[in-house]
């Protein structure tokens, strides 16, 4: 081929080519003026953001707000309320004082007029069964048939001689249960002055 016709063919390739430059200059003009119309309204709303928005959070504006309270002042309301509350809690605590001292010398004074002796006697008697100790066991001969007896003061009888009554309604039950009476004995035998 030769070189005339050759380009003659490249013109139109030569055009299309300065057409597809001539759109992606185009392109790229345009995303330029938008980044910087983006960019300049970001810079215009951080600094209202930082210089307007913010200061207004933390300080109270009557013109704009009508009297809304802002951070800033609902912080001063309630460092000034965590005052009042301590003012008022030591208050109540001088009220009180008092009246735990008048307790502490009702704690001293029974403290003094325990009386061991009485105090002891008292625990013996609501506490004790009424129950004989039981008897010595007797030796018994392992070698021998075994032949069982009871003792006469053994808690346990087989026979069923001599049972304690266990109705619960019966004279026996102080002596069943030692520690039904105990109540009753030392409100009875000790009062409180």
């Amino acid at each position: 081929m030769d070189t005339k016709k050759r380009s003659m063919l490249d013109v139109p390739v030569k055009q299309k080519a300065r057409q597809q430059a001539q759109i992606r200059h185009q392109m790229a003009e345009d995303s330029k003026a938008d980044y910087s119309s983006i960019l300049q309204k970001f810079n215009h709303e951080q600094h209202e953001y930082y210089h307007t928005h913010i200061p207004n959070i933390f300080q109270k504006d009557d013109a704009l707000n009508h009297g809304c309270w802002k951070i800033q002042e609902m912080e001063e309301r309630r460092i000034v309320r965590i005052g009042d509350s301590m003012k008022m809690y030591a208050e109540v605590d001088r009220q009180v004082i008092p009246i735990i001292g008048k307790c502490l010398d009702g704690i001293v004074k029974a403290a003094e007029s325990i009386d061991q002796k009485n105090d002891s006697q008292l625990v013996i008697e609501a506490y004790k069964s009424g129950f004989e100790p039981p008897g010595d066991i007797e030796f018994e001969d392992y070698t021998q048939p075994m032949k069982r007896t009871v003792s006469d003061n053994s808690l346990s009888n087989s026979r069923g001689e001599g049972k304690p009554d266990l109705k619960f309604g019966g004279k026996s039950k102080g002596k069943l249960w030692p520690f039904i009476k105990k109540n009753k004995v030392l409100m009875v035998g000790r009062s409180v002055k």
